[in-house]
Order: C-alpha cells, then sequence, then structure tokens
C-alpha cells in the first residue's frame, strides 16, 4: 500500500506531460507550460515519498522514468517546436528529435548505472525541460535551436550536476 503514494505521484507526473501535450498542440501554452511545472512537482513528491516511506523499487524507478520521458522530453521538444522551431523547417525538427533521444539515452544511463548516486551524471531531464522552454520562449529561433542541442549533449555528457537526493535524506536524518 505504501508504494502506491510515490507511483500515484509518477502516473500525475505522466497525465501531466501527456495534458501539456495535448494543449501544445491546442495552442494553450500558458496552460502546458503549468502543466510541466505540475509535472515537476510530481516528480520531486514521488522521489521524496518513496525515499521517506522506504518504498523504492525497480519498478518506481522505470514507471518514474517512462513518466520523465513524456513530461521532460518529449513535452518540451514539441513545444520547442510549435512555439518556435517550426520557422527553421527541418533543422527544428532535427533539434527537437535529438532532444528526445538524448532525454531518453539520459534517463536509460540514470537506471542502469546512476539511481544509487547522489550526484547526476548529465543534466537531469526536468532542469533540461525548464531551460528548453525558457529558450524557446525568450530568444530567436536559431538561437533556441543551438540551445536545445547544447541542452541535449550536456543530458548525455559526462559532467556532473548535484542532486537533492544526499540534502533530503540529510534533512530526514535530523528530523
Amino acid at each position: 500500500m505504501k508504494k502506491m503514494l510515490p507511483n500515484l505521484f509518477t502516473l500525475g507526473n505522466l497525465l501531466s506531460g501527456f495534458a501539456a501535450i495535448l494543449l501544445i498542440s491546442q495552442e494553450q501554452f500558458e496552460i502546458s507550460v503549468l502543466l510541466i511545472v505540475v509535472g515537476l512537482v510530481c516528480d520531486f513528491l514521488d522521489g521524496y515519498c518513496a525515499r521517506i516511506l522506504h518504498a523504492t523499487s525497480e519498478f518506481g524507478k522505470e514507471l518514474d522514468s517512462l513518466a520523465d520521458l513524456i513530461t521532460f522530453g518529449v513535452a518540451p521538444a514539441i513545444f520547442a517546436y510549435v512555439v518556435s522551431l517550426h520557422e527553421i523547417h527541418v533543422v527544428g525538427t532535427v533539434c527537437c528529435l535529438f532532444y528526445v533521444c538524448c532525454s531518453a539515452l539520459r534517463l536509460a544511463r540514470f537506471n542502469v548505472r546512476q539511481s544509487h548516486m547522489t550526484v547526476f551524471v548529465g543534466m537531469p531531464t526536468p532542469v533540461a525541460a525548464v531551460l528548453s522552454i525558457l529558450l524557446t520562449i525568450y530568444v530567436y529561433p536559431l538561437v533556441a535551436m543551438v540551445g536545445i542541442v547544447l541542452i541535449g549533449i550536456l543530458m548525455v555528457s559526462p559532467f556532473y550536476f548535484p542532486s537533492l537526493k544526499k540534502v533530503k535524506s540529510e534533512a530526514m536524518e535530523d528530523c
């Protein structure tokens, strides 16, 4: 029963991402961004609940990555394309496809090699999603294109990024 709560948050993340995609297709961009933010909150809460309830599982880890791919990989790529990158046609499409592939590779690598680590190797997909949306909204399509490709590269890079897992674990021990 206690394993259900984290998975419910994970499904909330997944559904938020899917709803964001539907709203992007209807050009309701502000609400779609809000839904991606809701996905971020659900993604934080699923991991937090799983750790605090001692309800982590391989199933939950895999489900989380599937949800993250939709909310932080596919939805931001579609957002970028519809809002901006469609103006540069085929190149914009290729950039979005590249971003989605990098998201999938990053999430798969995390599940296989890094889920136990207290740092991230490669930019986490939620951070990448936020940056790609901000780039899409605030800069010209060619600059957004370059930025989205760089974000994709950073997701699969060997660079270390901080994780809140250690901070959360230390805070829980202090309670």
